[in-house]
């Protein structure tokens, strides 16, 4: 871990972009971690892209700017991640506000999202995003239409905090938060679309992932029991009954996943068609599923 001694120059130093970079760089290295945060922090806390900041690269950082970043180079040292530092994260382009309450978002998310974007237009419909954690899905498709109605639900009342946060910065209408485990508070009704992002980690798998989100995002929005199938094999046993009959449902799942979850859909919900999407790498990573007409 860095320790702040390492850094007590900053506090007297005046040091120039390319130099507070440098040093910053070292001092990761050092310690196994990854100096790309280092360049992202110092980025967003200038406002200066990549290019930006190579042209500016002799200029001396602001005073202010260099505390932050002294201060969040040390946080870098102690794996927390570097959204939860600046307090925010993007999102298709528009920014988020994040803590250790909610995930990090990701861009297999997006590209889930973007196809619901993408096939369906302007009819006003009724949506559920169950798991909403800091509403990222809920208030992108709120904002692409705004006359549908969208219920986002969680079982975490810190996590729809941050989402209740997120909607009032995007002044989002028709968007209503209620704190359920999946549609236990759920009052009786269809949706149009029903999507989730649900926690699909095994527990097994912890040793593969990095340190920074072992330790700082949240576990119960992680990891599900059964090789982390859990949820998969709870939704489709209630999912009927709140799905309208032309509706669809879209779901993120694990790139080792796919295999399994089909079968769980099959067994369960045999008069079900499901599509497996892949992912920019390669990999399935969401699906669609709808009733057979």
């Amino acid at each position: 871990m860095i320790k702040l001694r390492s850094w007590s120059k900053f506090k007297v130093e005046k040091l120039s972009y390319s130099n507070a970079l440098k040093r910053a760089f070292l001092m990761l290295k050092k310690e196994n971690k990854f100096p790309e945060d280092a360049q992202y922090l110092m980025e967003e806390l200038s406002g200066f892209n990549y290019t930006q900041l190579q042209l500016h690269r002799n200029e001396e950082v602001p005073s202010d700017i260099l505390r932050k970043f002294r201060q969040g180079v040390i946080k870098l040292g102690m794996d927390v991640p570097v959204h939860y530092i600046l307090g925010y994260a993007y999102f298709m382009n528009r920014s988020f506000t994040v803590n250790e309450n909610v995930l990090i978002p990701r861009l297999d998310t997006e590209e889930m999202v973007q196809k619901i974007i993408d096939e369906h237009g302007p009819t006003k419909k009724n949506i559920c995003d169950i798991g909403t954690g800091s509403g990222i899905i809920a208030i992108t498709l709120m904002l692409n239409f705004p006359e549908d109605e969208i219920l986002a639900t969680d079982i975490s009342p810190e996590a729809l905090k941050v989402a209740e946060l997120n909607a009032d910065n995007y002044q989002t209408e028709n968007l209503f938060f209620l704190e359920s485990d999946l549609f236990k508070n759920v009052k009786p009704q269809k949706f149009d679309i029903i999507v989730s992002n649900p926690p699909y980690i095994a527990e097994s798998e912890k040793k593969d992932m990095d340190p920074s989100v072992i330790k700082f995002e949240p576990d119960l929005a992680l990891y599900g029991s059964d090789n982390g199938l859990e949820f998969y094999e709870n939704i489709v046993k209630v999912v009927d009954d709140y799905l309208a009959d032309d509706g669809i449902l879209y779901m993120e799942f694990g790139f080792r996943q796919k295999d399994a979850i089909n079968k769980i859909f099959c067994d369960n919900l045999p008069n079900y068609v499901v599509e497996f999407h892949k992912d920019m790498s390669g990999n399935y990573r969401y699906l669609k599923a709808k009733k057979e007409m």
